[in-house]
């Protein structure tokens, strides 16, 4: 019975974010997708150097 108790505050937990949240504006999502897209750019750059490294020394 436990695990419906956790299963239902789940779901009343849901249903409370879900009323509160917005649809971005149409500004907040650029800036959303153009810090996402530099975070990624970034880690794939990192990524890169490192296995540039790690071929030069091996």
């Amino acid at each position: 019975m436990k695990i419906f108790k956790k299963i239902k505050e789940f779901f009343i937990s849901t249903k409370r974010i879900l009323s509160i949240a917005t649809k971005p504006s149409k500004k907040e999502f650029l800036t959303m997708s153009k810090v996402v897209g530099l975070g990624m750019v970034v880690i794939g750059v990192i990524g890169f150097v490192v296995k540039i490294i790690m071929n030069l020394i091996s």
